[in-house]
């Protein structure tokens, strides 16, 4: 059960290898995660939402600069 976990896990951040490391340069450039609302894939790494009926990709949040 344990191996089967780290399996799919392993799996996983190897597919989303670039996502990972695009988040880690983000927040160690000062980026925080914001809630953006439902909007279209502007092409930079993300984990996106899928409408079934539609085909249609969104994100919900993207990485940015804190607003002060």
């Amino acid at each position: 059960m344990i191996l089967g976990v780290a399996l799919i896990a392993g799996l996983f951040f190897n597919d989303n290898a670039v996502f990972f490391q695009t988040v880690e340069q983000n927040r160690k450039d000062g980026m925080e995660w914001h809630y953006i609302g439902k909007t279209t894939p502007d092409g930079s790494p993300a984990i996106t939402a899928k409408n079934e009926a539609t085909g249609e990709e969104f994100i919900y949040f993207k990485m940015k600069q804190p607003q002060e």
